[in-house]
């Protein structure tokens, strides 16, 4: 058998109660910039 017994390959995403710190990172800057670049007199 070329099957491994029961040890699938872990599927590349975080689990749900655990957020990197890259997420919170996102999910401060990109509305930040956002806003900078909306509230910006043109």
């Amino acid at each position: 058998m070329s099957y491994p017994a029961y040890h699938p390959h872990p599927v590349a995403r975080p689990a749900p109660h655990h957020t990197t710190p890259v997420t919170y990172v996102l999910l401060i800057t990109v509305p930040a910039i956002v806003a900078v670049a909306a509230l910006r007199p043109r």
